[in-house]
C-alpha cells in the first residue's frame, strides 16, 4: 500500500465511521462533535490538549468544538485544580447513556455492513470484518498512545469500553 492509498482509505473509514456513528434522525452536526463528545464521554476530565491528541484534530478545532459543544448544554468545562491554566472537560449528564448506545455498534458490525455489499458471502464478511477490526484496533491503540506520548497499550482506554461495559462484556 502506497501513502495515497492509506491517505484515502483513511476517508473510507471515516465515512464509514460517521455512519456507525449516526442513526437517520440525527440531526447534521460536524464529524468532529461525534469524536470530541465520544472521546470527552470515554475520559472524562481530558484537557483541550489531550483531547487533541486523541482526536487527531488540530487544537483550534478542539477547542472550538469544545466552545460549541459547551453553549449547547452537551458538555461541561472547568480549570484544571492542578494547573489553573489548563481546561478540563467532562460530559453533562444524559450524554453517557446516549453516546454508549451509538457505541455498542461495533467496528466490526460497521465493517461488515460495508463489506457485504462487496462480497454477499456471509462467512467470508464475518470473517473478514472482524480480521479488519483486530488490526484497526491494534493500529488505533498504537498511534493513540504515541500522540499522547504514553507507553503500552496499558495506559489506553479504549473508545469501546463504554459500549462494553453497558453491554456486560469484559474489557479487553
Amino acid at each position: 500500500m502506497k501513502a495515497g492509498e492509506l491517505y484515502l482509505l483513511g476517508k473510507h473509514l471515516m465515512e464509514l465511521a460517521s455512519q456507525g456513528m449516526r442513526d437517520d434522525a440525527d440531526p447534521e452536526v460536524p464529524e468532529i462533535y461525534l469524536v470530541v463528545i465520544s472521546v470527552v464521554v470515554e475520559a472524562p476530565g481530558l484537557s483541550i490538549s489531550e483531547l487533541t491528541a486523541r482526536t487527531g484534530f488540530a487544537q483550534s478545532h478542539v477547542s472550538a468544538a469544545v466552545a460549541k459543544l459547551r453553549e449547547r448544554g452537551a458538555l461541561r468545562t472547568h480549570p484544571d485544580p492542578a494547573d489553573r491554566r489548563r481546561t478540563l472537560v467532562t460530559p453533562v449528564d444524559g450524554l453517557v447513556d446516549a453516546v454508549a448506545q451509538r457505541q455498542q455498534r461495533d467496528a466490526e458490525q460497521v465493517l461488515a455492513a460495508a463489506l457485504v455489499e462487496l462480497d454477499p458471502d456471509a462467512d467470508s464478511v464475518a470473517e473478514r470484518a472482524a480480521r479488519l477490526a483486530r488490526a484497526a484496533d491494534e493500529l488505533y491503540r498504537l498511534l493513540t498512545a504515541h500522540a499522547l506520548k504514553v507507553g503500552g497499550d496499558s495506559a489506553l482506554m479504549p473508545l469501546h469500553s463504554l459500549a462494553e461495559e453497558a453491554a456486560g462484556k469484559p474489557k479487553n
